[in-house]
């Protein structure tokens, strides 16, 4: 029995021993604390849970979400504007003025100091003719900021202005509308006015129509040159819109007085030639008002119209005295010829030519001079008992109206051409040599600087300076 009491004491010291090896290894004892009575083993705290992985931002940096966004690219929008540009070219040649204009407005923003710059300005220049806009001083706008250090209440918000206008081109009131329009009006209107004033009293009296017709005519002038620039303003018409139906009004009532002639061969009253112009005046007006609404014909190509109808009225009539007719009704109908096909070939050619009305004056004139200097000789050749005077006279005069018509166009070629000035005209060359007076290969002579040049050892020995007087570039 007591051999088995010992083994169980032995067991139970293993056991022990065991026991404290494990609490041992599971928390390290200090070696230096003092001894003392074993304090109770803590519970090991719980293993944390594992942290969430930190988000990974390569190696981008920060941004900033409310700095502002960089500015455009330089080179882009150079590239956009150029594109911009060579569309609205082909709109411009195609007389889509307003669709052009609003494209070259869109590359001058995007762009406003490239190399598309300029060509954009000389198409809204050029678009603004065609419209009839007025043009003013370009509007200065104070320097703003880089686009990278705009804040947000730096960003432009407003819509597109063309820079070329110092107002948005809207209906102007009957104070605001340019004289020139008004001028237009005043005239045209006067003239319908009073031809149809003319006609209505001439109806008076058959015995003498004329005790009616100057001056209901006169009344009738007067008012038609009052209400007539009220009108136009009441419509917001532009000067070319205004001519088109002028010119019509003027040669359709020139056609029609001209068939009130033709049509009585025996005796032709001027009341049939004042009923004759009157409807001839109101149809071809209506005609030119259905062309006005559409902004088809700029002042230039109304200007073109009246020069080729001119000149082919004044050639009828020449050719005329060629033909020596039995009947001076033959007059009249080779008139009504000329003028109607100086119409039709200005109306045709118009949207092919880039003309202006101080072009078509130099050419009417030149035209008109040359038709009108063969009657100096007519003068002196003339005879009572034989029409070869006269039919000589026809052919030069003709001749004349042609060759005047042809060097007038020649001599003005390049007047129409400078776009890149702001008042239309040619820029001339200026590569003549620094000198007092210099010439430019141009031919034009001007005033120039004094020019300082150092001698050429070639051709001086001595060293020095030469004061340029007078230089020429060929």
């Amino acid at each position: 029995m007591s051999r088995v009491r010992a083994l169980l004491t032995l067991v139970a010291l293993v056991s022990g021993l065991g026991g404290t090896a494990r609490v041992a290894s599971a928390q390290p004892v200090d070696p230096y604390a003092p001894a003392g009575p074993t304090a109770p083993t803590a519970p090991a705290p719980a293993s944390p849970e594992p942290a969430a992985p930190a988000p990974d931002h390569g190696s981008e940096a920060p941004q900033d979400p409310y700095a502002a966004p960089a500015g455009p690219d330089p080179v882009l929008s150079e590239r956009v504007a150029e594109a911009l540009v060579a569309r609205a070219q082909q709109l411009l040649d195609g007389r889509v003025f307003l669709d052009a204009k609003q494209l070259a407005v869109e590359a001058l923003v995007k762009s406003p100091h490239g190399a598309a710059a300029e060509r954009a300005r000389a198409i809204i220049h050029a678009a603004n003719q065609g419209l009839g806009l007025p043009e003013d001083a370009p509007r200065t706008e104070p320097p703003r900021p880089p686009a990278a250090a705009r804040t947000v209440e730096d960003v432009d918000t407003s819509p597109i202005q063309d820079p070329t206008l110092s107002a948005p081109p809207v209906a102007a009131p009957a104070e605001g509308r340019p004289r020139s329009t008004r001028i237009a009006a005043t005239v045209h209107g006067g003239l319908y006015g009073g031809l149809l004033g003319a006609t209505l009293g001439s109806l008076f009296s058959s015995d003498n129509p004329a005790a009616g017709a100057v001056p209901v005519g006169i009344a009738a002038g007067a008012a038609g040159a009052l209400t007539a620039p009220m009108l136009v303003d009441r419509l917001g018409w532009t000067e070319a819109q205004v001519r088109t139906v002028g010119t019509a009004t003027v040669w359709g009532g020139a056609i029609g007085g001209l068939f009130g002639d033709i049509a009585d061969l025996d005796h032709t009253t001027a009341r049939q030639v004042l009923v004759g112009a009157t409807v001839g005046a109101t149809v071809a007006g209506l005609g030119g008002y259905a062309i006005a609404r559409d902004h088809r014909m700029t002042r230039g190509d109304v200007a073109l119209v009246d020069t080729l109808a001119g000149i082919g009225g004044a050639g009828g009539l020449t050719i005329g005295m060629l033909m020596q007719p039995a009947h001076t009704e033959a007059y009249s109908l080779n008139a009504v010829l000329g003028i109607a096909g100086g119409v039709i070939t200005g109306y045709i050619a118009a949207p092919l030519t880039n003309t202006t009305p101080r072009r078509m004056l130099r050419v009417a004139g030149l035209a008109a001079a040359g038709g009108a200097a063969p009657f100096l000789l007519y003068a002196a050749i003339q005879t009572p008992t034989s029409a070869v005077d006269e039919r000589v006279t026809g052919v030069l005069s003709t001749a004349g109206l042609v060759a005047g018509a042809w060097l007038g166009f020649w001599l003005t070629r390049g007047m129409d051409e400078g776009l890149d000035t702001p008042d239309g005209k040619a820029k001339e060359p200026d590569d003549a040599p620094v000198a007092l007076f210099g010439r430019s290969s141009s031919g034009r002579w001007g005033l120039g600087g004094l020019g300082i040049a150092p001698l050429s050892p070639r051709l001086a020995p001595q060293p020095g300076l030469a004061l340029q007087l007078v230089g020429a570039a060929f």
